[in-house]
């Protein structure tokens, strides 16, 4: 039937929909009918709960429906069973709106809403002692929760929940058995986002397995921004986890229905990695008709550049980062940097010395490369903000011919570098070789794509009008070189950018301690902190431990706080700088006992049951319920110098970037590993007062 209500419901209560029996179950889809079309309590199916504000219960049968209600929509919080213990001390505490009090034949809610739900501790310390489960898990429980039989065997074997936590099974099938051997409490599932039900016959096919997940609902404020200034160029910004691009994706749906639109319009919707154009095509396809997502292409900038310089000619072997380090310290090592006289050279040599191989990356691909400078003259001329050291001009005549060398050199081994590849593909479409235009591109996470990729997004669009992106200067990767509007004349944002502020992926806790990284003044309203709406543990941060030990600790935080939150081990993430050093920590993880895997980004598998290990880059744009940061060896960090030395100080604020990114991505738990030997100014400067310090000695 359709609804006279809009249906919310959180996901731990899809979850519980699972543990009601078969028998029930089309009484339950007719009481809910019956409470989307009027929810007002009556005294008797339907009451107030006097201890809850705003918190209705519906009776069906043995079962409660426990609800909230507004004009137009009705949330469903959980459904739990009335059982012989819940008929307790307090059952009279409770009252109906209506004149009648509850009487001894109704529910002892603090058994209902798991008021007594008992949380692990956390003590990283040491492993808390096995805790058994509150019942034994039955092949006859596992076939009403319609669990696969393939995961019986596994399931029936585990009788604490560190074995439960532990086993080799999907997340979400370990969610429900979770959310049904131990009911959350309500005033904890308020916190949990609002899934949009179509339709009451969608919990039906819920039930029976033919319907996967439901859309996130928005909140006012990422309402309202899904059908602001549809006519761009516009501009979305805010921190980490405010939603951007899940109004990105809402906002594809009002711009292929807006008045005007003819039903032939096409989208491009990009992603910074890969890892996400699979599962914003999914969230698409649940939002859009049929014949609207054939119309939706999702990827990445870079495999639209790769599409482009593929049509006109065939591709090499594409870059890795152990081949562009390695051609980059083969040049650096037999470089001469010209000059007119041997002093001029000398003096540029010992600049040159002073610049890593990762800031002279940087200025490759994202000055010379990005900003598309063909010539010496320039690259003189070119302003470079954002990047706080300045350069000389003799300085970046060398700097332009060891840049020459370099793409000399990669010619050489016969490899492709995906910002020139970019390059490539900006030059085609602008001399007309590259037809294909969009009606409207959609650019998520803007604040990380060197201006070529900006530029080429801009170009493949039909108009400015079509253009819209969404950025958070705080997690940039890089030090920004350049302002949107004179990246490329389409992209006038001034009067077209507005703010989302409510933090819905990270703890109030995490987020204060990642923001304190970023040690930046918070009277910018774009700079200040989100607005967390959800709490949990306190990060945890583990000084002084021996280097070699740090596989074993990281494992120890993971099955701790996977069982204080009652999540899958394999929901956790370990953030590292590098490959070598992850592919170190995760053959530790695995000596440790917990299942871990090094994912390099393209090859990133977020449904592998392991823990994944990653380095921080791969990570921007995802996120995980708990994460350890670890591996700051030395080497991996800029090595301290005199506090008013410029480039010390630029390469330090992009250190606290790559921090505030790699933290933000916690849900839920997290912890830094400071070693004995690490000496990184930031880990070292970290404010107590936002960390649950734990020294080993």
């Amino acid at each position: 039937m359709s609804a006279v209500r809009e249906i919310n419901i959180k996901p731990s209560c899809m979850s519980e929909i699972h543990g009601v029996p078969k028998s029930m179950s089309a009484q339950l889809w007719e009481k809910i009918n019956y409470l989307v079309a009027d929810p007002f309590p009556d005294g008797k199916l339907k009451k107030k709960l006097q201890i809850k504000k705003d918190i209705y219960r519906l009776r069906v049968g043995e079962y409660r429906v426990f609800y909230t209600f507004g004009d137009s929509w009705v949330r469903l919080l959980g459904i739990r069973k009335r059982d012989d213990q819940t008929y307790g001390s307090k059952i009279g505490t409770l009252q109906a709106e209506a004149p009648e009090h509850f009487g001894v034949d109704d529910d002892d809610l603090d058994v209902l809403l798991g008021a007594n739900r008992k949380i692990p501790s956390f003590r990283i310390n040491h492993d808390p002692p096995a805790t058994h489960l509150p019942k034994t898990i039955t092949v006859e429980w596992l076939e009403e929760l319609k669990i696969p039989p393939a995961y019986f065997p596994v399931l029936i074997s585990c009788s604490s929940e560190e074995s439960l936590l532990g086993a080799q099974i999907p997340s979400h099938i370990l969610e429900r058995i979770v959310d049904n051997l131990f009911p959350r409490p309500l005033d904890e599932i308020i916190e949990q986002p609002d899934l949009v039900i179509q339709d009451s016959a969608d919990l039906v096919r819920y039930k029976n397995g033919d319907l996967l997940s439901f859309l996130l609902k928005l909140d006012e404020e990422q309402i309202k921004l899904t059908e602001w200034a549809l006519k761009g160029p516009t501009m979305v910004k805010g921190g980490a986890g405010t939603g951007k691009s899940t109004v990105a994706l809402y906002r594809i749906k009002k711009l292929m229905e807006r008045p005007g639109a003819v039903g032939t319009e096409n989208v491009l919707f990009t992603t910074y990695t890969r890892a996400l154009t699979k599962a914003s095509r999914q969230l698409l396809d649940q939002l859009l008709t049929s014949e609207q997502s054939q119309r939706v292409r999702v990827a990445t900038c870079d495999e639209i550049a790769r599409e482009v310089v593929t049509a006109c000619r065939k591709i090499g072997p594409l870059e890795n980062a152990g081949a562009i380090n390695e051609a980059l310290k083969s040049v650096r090592r037999s470089f001469k940097p010209p000059g007119p006289t041997g002093f001029d050279r000398r003096l540029r040599a010992q600049v040159l010395e002073k610049l890593s191989d990762r800031y002279l990356m940087e200025e490759f691909e994202w000055i010379i490369e990005g900003r598309d400078l063909k010539t010496l003259a320039e690259y003189q001329k070119a302003p470079r903000p954002g990047r706080g050291y300045s350069l000389r001009e003799g300085v970046r005549e060398s700097i332009w011919e060891l840049h020459q060398s370099f793409v000399a050199e990669v010619a050489r081994r016969k490899f492709e570098r995906f910002s020139m590849i970019r390059r490539e593909a900006l030059e085609i479409v602008r001399n007309g070789s590259w037809k294909r235009r969009y009606d409207f591109v959609l650019v998520d996470e803007a604040q990380d794509l060197a201006p070529t990729a900006l530029c080429l997004m801009a170009e493949i669009a039909k108009s400015e009008e079509g253009l819209f992106f969404t950025a958070d200067d705080k997690q940039s990767l890089y030090s920004r070189n350049y302002s949107w509007k004179i990246t490329h004349p389409r992209l006038q944002f001034k009067g077209r950018t507005a703010l989302l502020h409510r933090n819905y992926r990270s703890t109030v806790e995490i987020d204060r301690a990642a923001f304190d990284v970023l040690n930046v003044p918070t009277n910018n309203e774009e700079d200040a902190r989100s607005q967390s709406l959800n709490s949990g543990p306190m990060p945890v941060l583990l000084k002084g431990i021996p280097d070699d030990t740090e596989g074993e600790w990281v494992a120890r935080f993971i099955r701790q706080m996977a069982q204080h939150l009652r999540m899958k081990v394999s929901s956790a993430a370990v953030l590292v700088p590098n490959k070598n050093i992850g592919l170190q920590i995760a053959e530790n993880i695995v000596s440790a006992g917990v299942a871990a895997k090094f994912f390099a980004g393209s090859e990133l598998d977020l449904k592998a049951d392991v823990v994944k290990v990653i380095t921080i880059h791969s990570a921007k744009g995802l996120e995980f319920p708990i994460v350890a940061l670890a591996g700051f060896a030395a080497g991996t960090y800029q090595q301290p110098r005199l506090p008013d030395d410029d480039l010390y100080q630029e390469l330090l604020t992009n250190e606290r970037k790559l921090l505030y990114v790699g933290m933000t991505r916690a849900m839920r738990g997290l912890m830094v590993v400071i070693t004995e030997s690490c000496q990184h100014e930031v880990l070292m400067a970290l404010s107590s007062e936002n960390w649950v310090v734990e020294e080993v000695t």
